[in-house]
């Protein structure tokens, strides 16, 4: 692994992001207490992303025919989620349609940067479409997800999407992997895509035409995340980003905590219950305002020093924007300095404007 990798994974781990042993050629990684916040806010995105679909939730199945590349088809797991769309969700049972469902299993992936120390969640989708367009859809969604992990990514350039073209494949079958490549360290897997054609026998798999009602066996294209993995491999991404400062650029969407508060005293000796009434007050309107915010809430710094070195704890973690409200300004006249970590530099805004003016930020971008 190269250096500045390694570098990042150590940031990382001393951020308390994840735990990673270093006594194996790959290491093992075990997400911790900010990590498992970052990789339950990629998981609720992942949720909302095509909110049509039957959402068939979690279970624990150990089938392994069920998490093959192409085998799932054949499996019985596949079998009873058919049926229980078929049963339960009967205006959803047409062609094209979506399932998806969560599971906890081992990771498929081959060793890349890094294995998972635990088992992994999977993050299935299952697209039903009309036979005689799998590949047109196939490539869409091909797209699609790319976009979606570009858009997520401080580097975009970073993802690629790569055929697996040496994979021993059924008739009509497709496959592809996208990929987080971290040059010569090597690339993480991110999804894996796989078109699958449902043999000409399984009529108890056919789906009626949306457009025609005429029945027909549809094609099935599946999506699967790792989500630990693909979580881990967001984090170095946002970490290897070359710049002096050791900022870990986050997406400020799937940001763990969106937003800080720092309280600045006039004295070093004296703390001001005032501006711990109001760094209390500030916290509770964020949180009502569904802001994440970390557990602590708030912190007072004494002095400048005290200052960068909270702003600098804030950076490692990824938090996009910290709220710096100074004894002598705020309390005086409302005033308050939005700083955001991309940029280090801050606005001054009215702390009546918060928190509907950090809500617009999170929700025009």
């Amino acid at each position: 692994m190269s250096t500045r990798l390694s570098r990042c994974l150590k940031h990382l781990e001393a951020a308390g992001f994840f735990r990673c042993s270093h006594d194996a050629p790959t290491p093992h990684i075990d997400l911790l207490s900010h990590g498992s916040a970052y990789a339950k806010q990629l998981q609720q995105h992942w949720l909302r992303m095509r909110p049509l679909a039957v959402n068939l939730g979690s279970s624990s199945s150990t089938d392994a025919l069920s998490l093959s590349r192409f085998g799932f088809v054949h499996s019985q797991l596949f079998r009873q989620h058919f049926q229980q769309l078929l049963e339960s969700h009967p205006s959803k049972a047409k062609c094209p349609t979506l399932l998806k469902q969560q599971r906890t299993g081992e990771t498929q992936h081959s060793p890349s940067i890094f294995q998972p120390a635990q088992a992994v969640t999977y993050l299935i989708t299952d697209f039903f479409v009309e036979p005689h367009r799998g590949l047109e859809h196939f490539y869409n969604v091909q797209r699609e997800s790319k976009i979606w992990w570009m858009r997520y990514s401080s580097n975009p350039s970073r993802y690629a999407i790569v055929p697996q073209a040496e994979l021993e494949k059924p008739a009509g079958c497709q496959a592809i992997d996208i990929r987080a490549s971290f040059g010569t360290a090597g690339d993480v897997t991110v999804e894996q895509l796989s078109l699958v054609q449902l043999p000409a026998e399984s009529e108890d798999f056919q789906l009626p035409d949306a457009r025609t009602g005429a029945p027909q066996l549809p094609a099935v294209i599946r999506s699967v995340i790792e989500l630990e993995p693909a979580c881990c491999a967001l984090l170095l991404d946002g970490c290897d980003h070359g710049r002096e400062a050791r900022s870990l650029l986050l997406n400020r969407v799937l940001a763990p905590y969106q937003c800080a508060i720092a309280g600045i005293q006039k004295t070093e000796k004296i703390r001001s219950v005032d501006l711990q009434d109001l760094c209390a007050h500030v916290t509770d309107v964020l949180l009502r305002a569904r802001l994440r915010l970390q557990q602590e809430g708030y912190a007072l710094a004494a002095n400048a020093k005290q200052l960068t070195q909270q702003l600098e704890t804030y950076d490692r973690l990824g938090v996009p924007y910290a709220l710096l409200l100074d004894e002598q300004q705020t309390l005086s006249n409302g005033l308050l300095q939005l700083r955001s970590r991309d940029t280090q530099l801050a606005e001054t805004v009215h702390i009546s404007d918060i928190p509907d003016y950090l809500l617009n930020i999170f929700r025009d971008y």
